[in-house]
């Protein structure tokens, strides 16, 4: 029975951090159409998308963001925004390598910190990604793209199926494993939309 729980548990991370750093097939294939336009341009659709998104969930969501290395390890952050403010902050380390911990017949433990913020404990922590709504992603994404990048840098764009910001950030090209980006990353954005 650990066994079936230990394997469950590490399907169920590998798809959060897979589905935070992959983007969809939809998602290329918007990308794809949207090659005409200038990644300055694509980002303003978006972010008029996402306007007309947030007024319908009234400013209610969540979205996570992550880092996993080739070797394994990584964290994941989710962040719950209410009225348009950032209410909580999750954070959750793991690693793949090192075996679940916990006592025989209870809920496994994934190796690494973990935590949850809320209210005025909101940025305490000094790990995971910070407590930002979209729309400061936005904004930092605006910056992205205006960013004169070096011959070594690569502007990477990206958009979900319904059309809102994934990606936008910069690599060196010269770093071939686990290069640091400059810029946003989002998975999983969560619209808390009112029921009819």
């Amino acid at each position: 029975m650990r066994t079936l729980a230990l394997s469950a548990l590490s399907l169920i991370v590998s798809s959060v951090i897979l589905s935070m750093l992959v983007p969809s097939a939809t998602g290329q294939e918007k990308a794809t159409a949207n090659q005409a336009a200038s990644p300055a341009e694509q980002l303003k659709k978006s972010l008029e998308t996402w306007q007309d998104l947030k007024a319908k969930c009234g400013g209610n969501y969540s979205y996570s963001t992550g880092f996993q290395s080739w070797a394994g390890f990584g964290n994941s952050t989710e962040i719950v925004v209410r009225d348009n403010k950032v209410v909580e902050r999750k954070y959750m380390e793991f690693n793949r390598n090192l075996p679940l911990a916990g006592e025989p017949g209870k809920e496994p433990k994934l190796p690494g910190e973990s935590w949850t913020e809320t209210d005025k404990q909101l940025g305490s922590h000094k790990k995971g990604a910070p407590p930002k709504t979209l729309d400061d992603l936005y904004a930092d994404a605006q910056k992205v793209v205006a960013t004169k990048l070096s011959p070594q840098q690569r502007l990477y764009v990206m958009f979900d199926k319904q059309g809102l910001l994934q990606s936008c950030f910069y690599v060196d090209t010269r770093i071939s494993d686990d290069a640091p980006k400059t810029g946003v990353s989002i998975g999983n954005v969560q619209l808390q939309l009112p029921n009819k």
